[in-house]
């Protein structure tokens, strides 16, 4: 079963298998009956032993839930949503969602990937060039000139000798990003996903905001599931801390839940740990006040989800467009690190 955990599901996957149980649910056709046959569709495949799991445990009575965490190679996230539709009993629209949430996933992977895989053959092939030159036509031209009896001297000197500072400056500088892309690609690709996105966040303040706003919206969303089920607010809070991106979120919602204990005020809760904006506390406070709690989180809930995607959809509009700006510099410090030189050389002729 390592194997499998060694090798998570694509999203595009991801989702086929949640539209598909959440088909299956809504049919009325046993849920095993219907796991029975995806397990055959995946059985020549490499996860078709982890579908065996899956298979297994629903016939011999245990929960999706059980059968999808046993399989090993689905998202966390997805895993733990799971857990909430059954206690929730609404399994089918939480796999329904979940399906939706993980199709816009690999949509978001395929734009990014477009975006950015142009602009990186571009800086490759640049950075091929940059070493060509500073490694074998600059030191040439020095060469030839000593071989005539010439020489550079002064400021001819000086402009070949900066044009080859400039190209070895550029081509560290391009050299330093090609091995740090490829560094955060093989740590997402080997399951250190969350701490590409945590480094992300730290670094880019964008990066940060979207995911306080995707904390809030999981926060929001299983809490309003869970209490709409007729379960207590403590129930749904003790779920919450799994379904956060980050530890430094699930923090948050573990002090909401501390602060919750000790007095039971839900809206101060919140207000404590820091999870929403003022207006949206207010609208949850409003809402506690009035007895409509989970309908108020549920629609708190679909306003960051709103944000979410729009600030997502905004970052990938970005990345095309840095990436141009970035290799435009490094172009330029390619064409210095020519025409100095090249101008020395003219110097000297004149």
């Amino acid at each position: 079963m390592e194997k499998q955990k060694k090798n998570r599901l694509p999203a595009v996957e991801v989702s086929l298998f949640c539209r598909q149980a959440a088909m299956i649910l809504q049919s009325g056709i046993p849920l095993y009956d219907g796991i029975e046959v995806m397990y055959r569709n995946y059985k020549e495949t490499e996860y078709g032993e982890a579908f065996g799991v899956i298979y297994e445990g629903v016939r011999s009575g245990g929960t999706l839930y059980e059968g999808v965490k046993a399989a090993g190679f689905f998202p966390d996230y997805m895993v733990n949503m799971v857990r909430v539709g059954e206690m929730a009993g609404k399994l089918d629209d939480v796999l329904e969602s979940l399906g939706g949430y993980y199709e816009k996933e690999d949509r978001l992977r395929s734009a990014i990937k477009s975006a950015v895989v142009y602009p990186l053959v571009l800086v490759v092939m640049m950075a091929v060039v940059i070493s060509i030159l500073v490694i074998k036509v600059l030191p040439v031209f020095s060469e030839v000139f000593r071989s005539m009896g010439t020489g550079l001297t002064g400021t001819s000197a000086a402009l070949l000798a900066g044009g080859v500072v400039i190209g070895r400056v550029v081509l560290v500088v391009v050299m330093a990003g090609l091995l740090g892309a490829l560094a955060l690609y093989l740590m997402w690709r080997t399951g250190g996903r969350e701490k590409v996105l945590a480094l992300g966040s730290r670094l880019l303040p964008p990066i940060r905001v979207l995911r306080q706003k995707q904390t809030a919206q999981r926060f929001a969303a299983v809490t309003s599931m869970v209490m709409a089920s007729g379960y207590s607010l403590e129930s749904a809070l003790e779920l919450i801390p799994d379904l956060l991106p980050d530890a430094r979120n699930a923090k948050k919602a573990r002090v909401c839940t501390a602060a919750m204990a000790q007095n039971g005020d839900f809206a101060a809760a919140v207000e404590q740990a820091e999870l929403f904006s003022p207006l949206y506390l207010k609208m949850i406070r409003v809402g506690v006040e009035a007895g409509r709690t989970d309908q108020v989180l549920d629609r708190v809930a679909r306003i960051y989800e709103t944000e979410v995607e729009e600030g997502i959809q905004g970052l990938v509009s970005w990345i095309e467009p840095a990436l141009v700006g970035i290799l435009t510099l490094a172009i330029g410090g390619i064409l210095l690190s020519v025409m100095l030189p090249l101008v020395s050389i003219m110097a000297s002729i004149g």
